[in-house]
């Protein structure tokens, strides 16, 4: 039997459909039945598909909590650390 692990991070849910990123590569589109109930834009999920090609697949798709603080982690330091910009404020003139 071969296993196979994936991340995939919730990019949207709009209608029923939710836009994956895998692995910090490419953008799937998936039913929003196929992912665990309640999961949220920004979550980090686990996958793992286990099979072989004669008896068929599983697919185990879990909420990875420490994964997804990880990366809210990494995110609040990268905010915080974002160089100021050349913008001095005041009001917008056209």
């Amino acid at each position: 039997m071969t296993a196979v692990r994936r991340s995939w991070m919730v990019d949207s849910v709009e209608e029923g459909i939710a836009a994956v990123e895998e692995d910090g590569g490419r953008i799937l589109r998936l039913p929003l039945w196929l992912l665990p109930e309640g999961v949220r834009e920004g979550e980090i999920l686990a996958v793992l598909r286990e099979g072989d090609t004669n008896r068929g697949s599983v697919l185990i798709v879990r909420v990875d909590r420490e994964a997804t603080e990880r990366a809210l982690r990494r995110s609040r330091v990268r905010m915080g650390q974002a160089p100021p910009g050349n913008d001095p404020g005041g009001p917008i003139v056209l």
